[in-house]
């Protein structure tokens, strides 16, 4: 967090689907006053393009393992795993055991 309260990465969010309004395939839907495509639609197809791009390069590279190889070792340096927070998961939970009143309840 910054000093107004946001988060930078909320900022990089907002700004990246920002960007996407100005992609070709959604320009076009815009100026043809179609709905709009979601982010996540138009960041799964970049990532697509960019990956058959890629796939077409390395098909006409002279050594297309040296480049698969590459490619495996660039995506395990930037796609980096990370520890989920989510469920609880390695916190201190506090007392489990169960309350007079939880007793009563299911009992009822």
């Amino acid at each position: 967090m910054d000093e107004e309260g946001s988060s930078r990465g909320l900022i990089l969010s907002l700004l990246f689907d920002h960007c996407l309004l100005l992609h070709p395939e959604q320009t076009a839907r815009l100026k043809n006053q179609l709905p709009a495509y979601t982010v996540g639609s138009l960041q799964r197809k970049s990532q697509m393009d960019v990956l058959l791009a890629f796939i077409k390069r390395a098909l006409e590279h002279p050594d297309p393992a040296g480049m698969l190889n590459s490619l495996t070792q660039m995506i395990g340096d930037v796609f980096k795993l990370m520890p989920s927070e989510k469920h609880l998961s390695g916190r201190d939970l506090g007392r489990m055991e169960t309350i007079p009143s939880l007793k009563y309840r299911a009992a009822g």
